[in-house]
């Protein structure tokens, strides 16, 4: 990001605001007084949002649109306060209730979202005798609130394959008897293809919804990581049927980038319908709540059955990723990698490396093509100089601090090191360009609410967890508008209130700026703009 844009946007905290935007087709033609604005163009439809503050609509660091699409129709399975399932039993009785509910076509299986294993007695997992409760019957399958371990129930497991020993379990995974599984043995394209979910008109439907739900929280853009063919098409069909009302970032799977997405430049790759390709997506670890995330050192407490050194798992091979990274910088595709361990950074990192070097002993493609490290969990000082050096972005899910950060601190990283995870304040000083996300579905996309975490670190149980590396209200305001612009190639278009850019807004009853830190949890969403239309009001 260029000096002048980051001295663009501090120049706000001394500056005294217009009252005015004109804009026409959906983009900012004027900004100032609204008085000499209203003389220029006096047949105008006026929009009076009283004493509220409009910033730039927020946009979002990562999420997966298409399945928070899918747990708007799928068992809640998370604790509270946005569910029902702090125990076993709790999830198990709610699961039946809403097996009572629904009606499953033929060969459809049950599936369910978001259990905590932090939050159960002992911090166990749900087991395939529990989910036999539910049903025999029919396939189960209940993600964990990471989306990198599943628990199935035995007709899942026989369904999957994994029902004899000396099964055949996907590079990448874990296969566990108690019908646990472990990233690539769900994940993997073979074994999601086994599962059979809802039909095309129910998540049309709930693509809908989605992106309704995304603009209560005043986000104008949104993203889709890891977008298989299947969800593609869908998105596709529903930006043209007028479902989706923000525009939506698209991040493929890479057995769908290889089809799909074009040999050129990610800012040359327009919207269509709302719709746009940003690149592609790996995964290198798992996360750290599920204890899958791949780090340097081990785990504060082992998981049950592990040795003492464990220190979690890559889901890819070491020459695998460097072609990878290879294929996408001589194609000139963005590339968006799920990296939360330290180890898995360093991968990335050592690959990225290697592939830069490979290319430009062949012919072109070496321009800044801005990676995205996502989550950046446990990166280190160190690791943050070379992300820097080498052109590439940050995406924190910092939100972790509140909803995980007293699971970190005990039994995942113990005290020191959860005092650093998502370290804002380094990334701040090294000078990259960073933005926040949610990940949704695995928490909501309340942009607010991460703005406040950034700024106050403080735990599920009150803990300040790492306050070095709090940052300001002004800088996190920064990491999802101007920041999340710059990420996506499109900061000449959004980020920021000026002329000529698309009149995307959020419309906030209070100023932030102006806010006591630990009230920004409180403010409330007035409405939501996007292209000059209102698309949320409360």
């Amino acid at each position: 990001m260029s000096e002048d844009m980051r001295r663009s946007v501090r120049e706000a905290e001394n500056a005294v605001f217009p009252d005015g935007i004109l804009t026409e087709d959906g983009i900012i033609r004027r900004v100032g007084s609204f008085d000499a604005l209203r003389k220029e163009a006096p047949e105008a439809e006026v929009f009076d949002y009283g004493n509220g503050t409009i910033l730039p609509g927020f946009i979002d660091g990562h999420s997966h649109l298409s399945a928070v699409a899918y747990s708007m129709i799928l068992f809640n399975a998370k604790p509270s306060p946005s569910g029902n399932c702090d125990t076993p039993e709790q999830l198990i009785e709610e699961a039946k209730k809403f097996l009572r509910t629904i009606t499953l076509e033929p060969g459809q299986w049950f599936l369910g979202l978001g259990y905590d294993n932090a939050v159960f007695p002992g911090e166990r997992h749900l087991t395939r005798q529990e989910l036999d409760q539910i049903s025999t019957e029919i396939p189960i399958a209940i993600t964990h609130v990471s989306g990198h371990l599943c628990a199935v129930n035995t007709k899942a497991m026989e369904l999957y394959g994994y029902d004899k020993p000396g099964c055949d379990v996907p590079a990448g995974g874990e296969v566990d008897a108690s019908g646990l599984l472990k990233e690539e043995a769900f994940l993997s394209p073979a074994k999601a293809s086994v599962v059979k979910g809802p039909s095309p008109a129910q998540l049309m439907k709930a693509l809908e919804q989605a992106s309704d739900y995304y603009a209560s929280f005043g986000i104008t853009t949104m993203q889709d990581g890891k977008v298989r063919k299947g969800e593609l098409e869908l998105l596709k069909a529903a930006g043209r049927a007028g479902a989706i009302r923000g525009d939506v970032v698209i991040y493929l799977a890479p057995e769908t980038a290889e089809e799909y997405l074009p040999k050129q430049n990610p800012a040359e790759n327009l919207y269509e319908s709302h719709c746009r390709l940003g690149g592609a997506k790996i995964f290198l670890d798992g996360s750290p709540q599920g204890k899958t995330a791949w780090l340097s050192m081990p785990y504060h407490i082992v998981p049950e059955g592990q040795p003492e050194d464990y220190c979690g798992m890559p889901v890819q091979e070491e020459q695998d990723v460097r072609e990878f990274f290879e294929k996408c910088i001589r194609n000139r595709w963005q590339v968006n990698v799920h990296a939360n361990g330290d180890a898995a950074i360093e991968q990335m990192l050592r690959c990225y490396e290697y592939a830069l070097m490979d290319t430009k002993k062949g012919s072109g493609g070496n321009e800044n093509l801005r990676p995205v490290v996502i989550h950046c969990q446990t990166v280190r000082r160190e690791q943050l100089t070379r992300m820097a050096k080498l052109g590439m972005t940050a995406s924190f899910f910092l939100d972790h601090v509140y909803y995980w950060g007293d699971y970190h601190y005990s039994s995942v990283l113990g005290a020191e090191r959860a005092s650093v995870i998502s370290p804002l304040r380094w990334a701040e000083e090294e000078k990259i360009p960073f933005t926040l996300h949610q990940d949704s579905p695995v928490v909501e996309p309340n942009i607010l609410f991460s703005i406040h975490n950034a700024v106050n670190r403080r735990t599920k149980e009150g803990r300040v967890l790492g306050e070095n590396q709090r940052i300001s209200v002004l800088e996190a305001l920064e990491a999802v508008t101007v920041h999340g612009a710059y990420q996506i190639f499109e900061e000449g278009s959004k980020g920021a209130i000026e002329p000529d850019r698309r009149a995307d807004f959020v419309v906030l009853e209070k100023n932030p700026l102006e806010t006591l830190p630990e009230e920004i949890k409180d403010i409330r969403i007035t409405a939501t703009v996007k292209d000059g239309r209102i698309i949320y009001e409360r």
